[in-house]
Order: C-alpha cells, then structure tokens, then sequence
C-alpha cells in the first residue's frame, strides 16, 4: 500500500458507511461558522458530521482533487489524523477493499 505525498490526491480518510464516523465535540463547535455547522448533525446525544454516498459533506471533490471546505474549521478528529499514520494506512487498506473488483 503506497501513501500519497498529497492528501488531496487521496481523501480515503473522509470516506465512510459508518454513521457517526466523526464526532464533532464543543470545542469543534465553538470554531466552526454557520456554514459549517450546517454540515453537521445531532445523533442522540453527540453531534456528527454528515455524511451522504459514504463521504463527509465537507469534502470538496472538484478539480480532481479532495479538498475540505471547512479545514481551517475542521473537527479535532480530522485533525489528529496524519498523513501516513498507522489510522492512515488502515483508512487507505479499507477503501482499496471497497474498490476491489469482485
């Protein structure tokens, strides 16, 4: 499995099915504008980010490139996640599993 040298050219780790795949804290909130609040939503008693066809609402898939509409704003779990980590890694694995011909 190879990491990119430039998250853009990648985006794995904002792909997902699971609901609740990333949890948006108060601290996140109180960075966040209203545009990017409106990303997000309430389940149960935490707030997420929104997710449609397995990827964030966030990201930005023009140009061919994947791009965060809210990064400076991002919640701390994306911004923990680093470029070739071992939850990278695992996060790129995954997706070439779901784009594996069957």
């Amino acid at each position: 499995m190879t990491v990119p040298d430039d998250c853009t050219t990648c985006g794995d780790c904002c792909h997902s099915w699971e609901r609740g795949y990333i949890q948006v804290f108060a601290v996140d909130e109180a960075r966040m504008d209203e545009a990017a609040l409106a990303l997000t939503e309430t389940d149960g008693d935490r707030r997420i980010m929104r997710f449609e066809e397995g990827r964030c609402l966030a990201l930005d898939l023009r140009e061919g490139r994947f791009r965060c509409r809210i990064y400076p704003m991002r919640p701390d779990a994306c911004r923990w996640l680093e470029r070739g980590s071992g939850i990278c890694r695992s996060m790129i694995a995954a997706r070439a599993l779901v784009r594996a011909p069957k």
